[in-house]
């Protein structure tokens, strides 16, 4: 007796698993090898089609998601907006500007020299 499968109970044979060996398919239809290599040999021969088909498979499932992660992302700029932003401003998540910071100029970092080689 396997531990895993308990014996048969007496005065009954066999049960679900005869039913599924009359039943079971011996071999695939005739021309699956076929039309397999045909479908994969239609999909290399266009690949531009085949991701198309991927593209628009998933957009249907992503842009919903990416819809209200947008909205999402809106509202908390909304809520962390400070005074004096406009609402444009506060739902892109722009830092409120003085006019003191436009008019500075902008300082480029100056480049490191490169260290000299020494012979020696």
């Amino acid at each position: 007796m396997n531990e895993m499968r308990p014996e048969s109970p007496a005065g009954r044979e066999g049960g679900v698993e005869p039913l599924l060996r009359a039943h079971r398919a011996d071999a695939f239809e005739p021309g699956f090898a076929w039309r397999v290599m045909h479908r994969l040999r239609a999909e290399q021969a266009d690949p531009v089609a085949a991701l198309a088909a991927v593209v628009q498979r998933y957009f249907l499932r992503l842009a919903p998601a990416a819809g209200l992660a947008t909205v999402a992302l809106a509202l908390l700029n909304v809520r962390a907006a400070s005074r004096g932003q406009t609402a444009l401003e506060a739902v892109l998540g722009l830092p409120p500007v003085t006019v003191e910071q436009a008019y500075q100029p902008f300082q480029l970092e100056p480049a490191a020299t490169p260290a000299r080689e020494g012979k020696g």
